[in-house]
């Protein structure tokens, strides 16, 4: 293991080992491709680090950045990182409420925002100077700035959680506890300098500014940098990406493309995908382990793979090894198809009280539906821990409960809280709020959060997640939400597309739907099928019932629609629940950590 060393350093060191080697490379308004090298970048952040000089900063300030992913956050960082100072970035789509907190709250010495984002900043930045950074000059005679002296202890950064029972709080995270965790990625993924990253995650996720910031630049690894969605969809064969940072949602709309593409080709073409998927499906079998015989792996790599399988890959670059998906649970069949095709996809869990990886599947050791195993740094060696804690409040990794965490990636604490940050440690332990287990090969496996558990009248107890995952599925439902609090049944609040709202009375969207639901469910236990479906107006960032980083906010929907829920609910002959016993605290009661993860859930994958 290489000599943990404060950010700054780490960037230096990398500059003088990789200078010529492509550092960033993104597409112009003009569709053409354009890039960095490491010396490039290390130019850049001398004339940042100029800039904010010229600014009266000091070791300790924080500062703002607010704009939406670019090549500059890559100065943004690294400048703060030399000088001692402490990176906020901030989600630029922030309500005028939130914004406005996160400004007042960490004090900042000064806001860097983009063009697109200036005027609301301004709205909510009071009396803090903001600078546009399109404004800052690369300036090649600018002087080399040597990193100041910082402590591995030092805050780095300031990641503010979504606020999902809230507003915000600004997670601390360490030179040390991101130096780690970038760490153990590298050595489980595997990363080196021929490897090209690229995703759609913004830099205010702990994940993306772990992985892409610090991760690719302590191998000498190459970033792509997407303007949007479209960007991605557009330039991704051009970019040729060998490892992909992806949301289920993105997964499902390439899935979605991908269908539709098979769907317009002719019978005998369809045929022939048909059977091909079918041969790789007796080979793989869901597992890491081949075992489908000789004759299928034999036509699969001669006939199948370079005539099927190849043509889809090259739709991708044709250098992908694989693929990791955060943000959510991601749809078991999802995993499988990709598999079939030759592009993994992985799925892993943290927090970004954690820095923010803490388990992943990887290429040599992975299980299709868990979380992989647990990242280095929570090794006894390394001086990390991990155990789950029962009802009993006893602490085994053989247990089902709540996952705790210990060790080098854990947080200092949260920003200007000290009694949020005393919840939530127990003890030395990282108490994760998150529901699960670890089998006996050592896979962890997330059931939920612990705050969402549903109790029924019964007694029965329910994760709401496991079930909403297998409804939106479902290409009719976009969004869901189950509730049942001491009721007999479960029910869903269900989002559907606006394409479909417009196809259907609201008679027949209503049966559809409740159909979908039941098919989804159907292999459920009795009591965790849902009985009946309320369809509710779109979920939105705009009026709070999703955060900034998509998660519902379900205290916000049961809030909003409260007369609707409760006349549904006493039409299927449930009794209306209390305010307390449906769960609709305020933030001054419910303290919890971030409801998503990073690297791959929901408060509970990354």
């Amino acid at each position: 293991m290489p000599k943990t060393q404060s950010l700054g350093r780490l960037f230096d060191q990398s500059v003088q080992k990789f200078g010529r080697y492509p550092a960033l490379i993104y597409s112009t308004d003009g569709n053409q491709i354009k890039g960095y090298s490491y010396s490039e970048v290390g130019g850049l952040v001398d004339s940042w680090s100029e800039y904010f000089k010229a600014k009266q900063v000091k070791a300790g300030d924080r500062v703002i950045a607010i704009a939406a992913k670019s090549p500059r956050h890559f100065a943004f960082f690294y400048t703060c990182w030399k000088l001692g100072l402490i990176a906020v970035p901030v989600c630029e789509s922030l309500g005028d409420p939130e914004m406005s907190f996160v400004i007042g709250d960490c004090e900042p010495a000064f806001i860097l925002v983009d063009s697109a984002s200036e005027a609301k900043v301004r709205q909510n930045a009071g009396d803090c100077p903001v600078y546009n950074w399109q404004d800052i000059e690369s300036r090649p005679e600018a002087a080399h700035c040597e990193p100041v002296e910082t402590g591995l202890d030092d805050v780095a950064c300031l990641i503010y959680t979504s606020g999902s029972t809230g507003m915000p709080k600004g997670v601390m995270l360490t030179h040390e506890n991101i130096w780690y965790n970038a760490w153990a990625a590298l050595e489980c993924f595997n990363m080196t300098k021929t490897d090209r990253l690229m995703s759609l995650l913004p830099y205010w996720h702990a994940y993306a500014m772990t992985t892409e910031i610090v991760c690719a630049f302590m191998c000498g690894s190459t970033c792509a940098i997407p303007k949007d969605i479209r960007d991605f969809k557009r330039n991704i064969k051009n970019y040729k990406p060998t490892i992909v940072l992806v949301v289920p949602r993105v997964v499902d709309g390439l899935k979605a493309a991908i269908d539709k593409s098979i769907a317009e080709l002719p019978p005998k073409k369809k045929a022939l995908i048909d059977k091909a998927i079918y041969n790789a499906s007796r080979i793989c079998n869901a597992g890491p382990k081949l075992d489908g015989g000789i004759l299928r792996m034999f036509t699969h790599h001669f006939f199948y793979d370079p005539l099927v399988f190849r043509k889809f890959r090259s739709s991708f670059g044709g250098k992908i090894r694989f693929i990791v998906s955060g943000g959510a649970p991601l749809d078991l069949e999802h995993q499988i198809f990709f598999k079939y095709m030759g592009m993994p996809i992985f799925q892993g869990y943290g927090l970004t009280e954690a820095s923010p990886v803490v388990s992943s599947n990887q290429e040599e050791v992975h299980r299709l539906g868990s979380c992989g195993p647990v990242m280095p740094w929570l090794l006894p060696e390394h001086g990390g821990d991990y155990a789950f804690k029962d009802e009993e409040g006893k602490l085994a990794k053989s247990n089902h409960g709540l996952l705790m965490l210990k060790g080098k990636c854990v947080m200092k604490g949260y920003w200007r809280h000290s009694d949020a940050s005393a919840k939530t440690m127990e003890d030395g332990w990282l108490n994760t709020g998150d529901m699960g287990y670890c089998d006996k090969e050592g896979f962890i496996f997330i059931h939920g959060r612990k705050g969402n558990m549903i109790v029924m009248v019964n007694g029965e107890k329910v994760h709401p997640e496991f079930v909403e995952d297998a409804i939106k599925a479902s290409p009719l439902i976009s969004e869901a939400m189950v509730i049942g609090e001491k009721c007999k049944n479960l029910y869903v609040c269900a989002n559907v597309p606006e394409e479909l709202r417009a196809k259907h009375s609201e008679e027949e969207l209503q049966r559809l739907v409740k159909e979908e639901v039941l098919r989804c469910t159907g292999h459920m236990a009795i009591y965790q099928k849902p009985k009946d479906v309320i369809i509710l107006p779109d979920f939105n960032i705009e009026d709070g019932t999703l955060t900034v980083s998509l998660k519902i906010r379900r205290y916000k929907i049961r809030e909003l629609y409260k007369q609707q829920i409760e006349g549904f609910l006493l039409k299927n002959g449930e009794e209306v629940a209390t305010k307390r016993e449906l769960g609709i605290a305020s933030s001054k009661v419910v303290e919890s950590l971030e409801e998503a993860s990073v690297m791959l859930g929901d408060g509970t994958y990354l």
